[in-house]
Parts: C-alpha cells; structure tokens; sequence
C-alpha cells in the first residue's frame, strides 16, 4: 500500500464538486472529511490540492482520474447487473449499457473502493 495519498480537484470557477453518493448523498468532499483521518492513523500523508482552471476540470487520486477509479471500481457491480444476469433474471430492461461509464453519482462504497484501488502499489 502507498504511503501517500493526493487528491487534485481542478475545477472551473467556484462550482460544487460533481462526485456524490447514491446511496447516502453525501458530497465527495463530505466523504474524504471522514476517510483522511483514518488514512492518517494508518500512516498515510494526505494531500488535498484545489485549483480553478478555465479547462481540464476533474479530479484524481495519487495522479489516476476519479473517473477510471470509479468504473474498476464498479467493474463486479457492473457485471451484477449485465446484460446476460438481467436477461437471465428475467429483468433485460435493468441492465447497464456496457459504453456508458459509471458517472458522478454512485453507491459510497464505490467511491470507497476507488480511494483503496488509488493507494494499491
């Protein structure tokens, strides 16, 4: 496990952080308040960095995109919910579309996994 954690927010002007959670609705933001303390007991130094950009918005852990972090992430998830187990569950109409990336609003856990996915080595 990495012993650093970063996380780069670079957002245009003054807008909210898009990344919040479906299940709780907590901000991202709200979610790392609670989880940088815990990271610190273990050991690891957290670095919080905000920036205003005019372009290139978005935000990474340890220099990898929340996005990428969050579609590995979801990948179990994603697969519980594919076309062939909800066909096979006889529910087709819930399935994911596999081209469409996870998003800003998932369940916490995914968000959870994606700051562990960051701190593997």
């Amino acid at each position: 496990m990495k012993e650093r954690f970063t996380v780069l927010w670079r957002r245009t002007g003054r807008s909210p952080c898009p990344y919040r959670s479906s299940d709780t609705d907590r901000s991202l933001p709200d979610l790392l308040r609670e989880i940088v303390p815990l990271l610190k007991e273990n050991g690891v130094s957290v670095e919080v960095t905000v920036e205003t950009v005019d372009e290139g918005a978005g935000v990474w852990f340890n220099g990898a995109p929340l996005a990428d972090l969050i579609d590995e992430a979801a990948g179990a998830q994603r697969y519980c919910t594919g076309p062939s187990r909800m066909e096979e569950l006889g529910r087709p109409e819930c399935a994911y579309e596999e081209e469409v990336r996870s998003g800003y609003v998932v369940p916490e856990i995914i968000f959870r996994k994606a700051v562990l996915l960051a701190l593997e080595d």
